[in-house]
């Protein structure tokens, strides 16, 4: 039978608690993947930080940030009415953002420093539950525990010592090549 040991990633990207969120970014954006373990300096693993964590962040700042600043942005129907009965408004324009949003600006993100990305840390933004699983776990059992936890990866453990990564796209890639 296929186990976590078949199927996870054994070279793993991880990051220290005290990275900021912008090291963190760079570090996902980088490695191309959405998520890291969070591990001290001993080596002990501290929790799980993801791209998710930084979205909640940045949507977070946006509401607060922009919106006290009386920066009233939304979806906004093409014709830049705000009447839905107007026959000539675009449907779907309800689902952009208008042109002046400070999102829509090129170098939104690339500001270089400050703000939250930059006051933050990864420990304020982590998950410090690990969901931790062990080599010899079926990946079928692997697959009900990422389903039934509702999470994407799984740190894979071996007497308190990270031993790698599984998510569930190994899932999917052991299930595409018919090894389940």
């Amino acid at each position: 039978m296929l186990s976590v040991r078949d199927v996870m990633q054994t070279e793993v990207v991880t990051i220290g608690p005290e990275a900021t969120v912008r090291e963190l970014t760079r570090v996902l954006a980088d490695a191309g993947i959405s998520g890291v373990p969070v591990v001290g300096p001993g080596g002990d693993v501290r929790g799980v930080v993801s791209s998710s964590d930084v979205v909640r962040l940045a949507a977070e700042e946006l509401e607060t940030g922009l919106m006290q600043r009386d920066r009233q942005w939304g979806p906004r129907l093409a014709s830049g009415t705000s009447d839905p009965e107007d026959e000539d408004a675009d449907p779907l324009s309800d689902y952009f953002l208008p042109e002046d949003s400070p999102l829509m600006a090129a170098d939104w993100g690339d500001a270089g420093t400050g703000g939250p990305l930059d006051d933050l840390t990864v420990s304020d933004i982590m998950t410090p539950v690990t969901f931790t699983i062990p080599l010899t776990t079926s990946v079928r059992d692997l697959a009900d525990f990422l389903v039934r936890g509702r999470i994407h990866r799984a740190v894979v453990v071996h007497e308190d010592r990270l031993e790698g990564i599984v998510t569930s796209m190994d899932v999917l890639r052991a299930l595409a090549s018919d090894r389940v």
